[in-house]
């Protein structure tokens, strides 16, 4: 893919789907003192539906169920460089009714676009 057209969609899709979220950096469960705390925008989904398991017309045809809580972040690496997110932080959803705090469960840096993390209800 043309990185022109890669950035400018990624772009599109912040602006469309990105909320405001604030960032609560925690080591061993008390704030941390070597992160700031910050505010940011990106793309929260939650209510994602699990993989569909392979039955090959034996048992239940039922599809997977939503989930409960929790959800994924993900987070545009080019515009947050320095953002340093690690399991057991918290994030507070800004822009949600309520907003709803969710713990970081896992945080996957591989991409070099977005940094994904595995959100769970805090």
């Amino acid at each position: 893919m043309d990185k022109s057209l890669r950035d400018e969609l990624r772009e599109e899709v912040d602006d469309v789907w990105a909320e405001l979220l604030e960032h609560l950096p925690l080591a061993s469960g008390l704030t941390d003192p070597d992160r700031p705390k910050v505010q940011f925008a990106a793309v929260i989904r939650t209510g994602d539906r699990d993989p569909e398991k392979m039955n090959f017309g034996r048992g239940s045809s039922a599809k997977s169920g939503i989930m409960a809580a929790g959800g994924y972040l993900r987070v545009d690496r080019v515009t947050y460089p320095d953002l340093k997110l690690r399991k057991g932080d918290k994030l507070i959803a800004l822009d949600r009714e309520g907003e709803p705090v969710f713990e970081i469960l896992s945080v996957d840096d591989r991409s070099h676009l977005r940094l994904i993390c595995e959100l769970g209800d805090a």
